[in-house]
This record gives structure tokens, sequence and C-alpha cells, in this order.
């Protein structure tokens, strides 16, 4: 073979397994996501659980207006939203403390996380507990909330077992049970005020 057709075939070989060597870790990705069941790294670094999709709920005033002055509604900021069956008995009431505790622990950041209580009893709150002067409470009998509600994901608990999140756009995105550890919720929060440009 001629000198001409070695440097030919050395410069296919070469393209080849540089082709391969930038083409194939994607190519494995690609089967191994796509092809093989969806499958996903074992190791997560979030405590909350993920709602995937995150599910968009529609722009509803859940308060006449916030308690700094803003809309009373849920975009803008991160919502740490608290849904409960009834009057707001010892469980809900730790998960209101809980809720605020956190935001207060987010130090310079809470100013970018507000709270909210939806129940759907007649009056589930009559009084502010002390310490939950920031929180926005609605009633759920409320006929402007039902967009909201039937928006839900069917399968969330609104048994006042947890404390979900809602980001500044109005996605539900994470839940946090309340048997959970509460520094793993702040631990989240922490991160995505950290890399979230919005709210």
């Amino acid at each position: 073979m001629s000198e001409e057709g070695n440097k030919v075939r050395r410069g296919r070989t070469q393209f080849l397994l540089l082709a391969l060597l930038f083409m194939g870790p994607l190519a494995v990705a690609w089967v191994l996501y796509f092809g093989a069941g969806g499958w996903k790294p074992a190791g997560t670094t979030n405590h909350g659980i993920l709602i995937e999709p995150p599910a968009l709920l529609p722009e509803v005033r859940i308060a006449e207006s916030g308690p700094d002055g803003s809309d009373g509604d849920m975009r803008g900021r991160w919502t740490m939203l608290y849904l409960d069956g009834g009057a707001c008995g010892d469980r809900c009431l730790a998960a209101l403390d809980l809720s605020a505790r956190v935001r207060l622990a987010l130090g310079r950041r809470m100013a970018r996380v507000q709270r909210a209580y939806i129940a759907e009893g007649p009056d589930p709150l009559p009084v502010l507990p002390e310490g939950q002067s920031d929180l926005m409470v609605a009633r759920a009998t409320r006929s402007d909330l039902t967009p909201l509600l039937e928006a839900l994901p069917a399968d969330l608990p609104r048994d006042g077992s947890e404390i979900l999140l809602v980001d500044p756009l109005g996605n539900l995105m994470m839940r946090f049970p309340l048997s959970d550890n509460p520094k793993g919720m702040l631990s989240d929060i922490k991160k995505l005020l950290r890399v979230s440009r919005i709210g």
C-alpha cells in the first residue's frame, strides 16, 4: 500500500478514536438513562421528597396581604406551605413553629422565604400564636382557593403531616414529612436559595 494510503487510513483511525473518546460517555449515559428503564444515580443530596414533575400552582391570593406588605400570594418568593384538614391542633402548631424556626435559621436569606397556612376548618387559627406574625393564613372554604387545591397532586397528603415548598414561580417542588429531621429541611432550603437566582 502506498504511503499516502497509510496516512489516510491512520487519519481515519485517529478520527474514529477521538470520536469514540468524546461521544462514548455520552452514548453510554443516553443508553443508561433512556434505554435502561430511566436509571439514575442512587446518591442524592436532598433530604426532602422531590415532586416530579413539579406541579405548577395557579396564581391565587392566599391572604389580603402578606405580613410585610407583600401581595399575599405564592409568587416572587419561596413559600413554605402547610396544609391541614381542620382546626389547628397540637401537630399543626408544632409544624407552624418548625417552619418559623427553619425560616429564622436562614439568617440573611430569610426575606426570600414566606410561610403560608391553608386549612379546611372554618376558623383554623383565630389568633396567631407567638412567633407567627409572618404567617399568611387562609381558609380553604374560600372559593378562590379551589383552583389551587385542585392543582395539587392527587397523592399529596392533606392531613397536616408535611410541609410543602413552592418556588417563586409557583411550582410545588418538594415535600418535607414532619417525621423527618428538620435539619434536612433547613439544609435543602439553604442549598436552593444559594443556587437560585429567583425569589
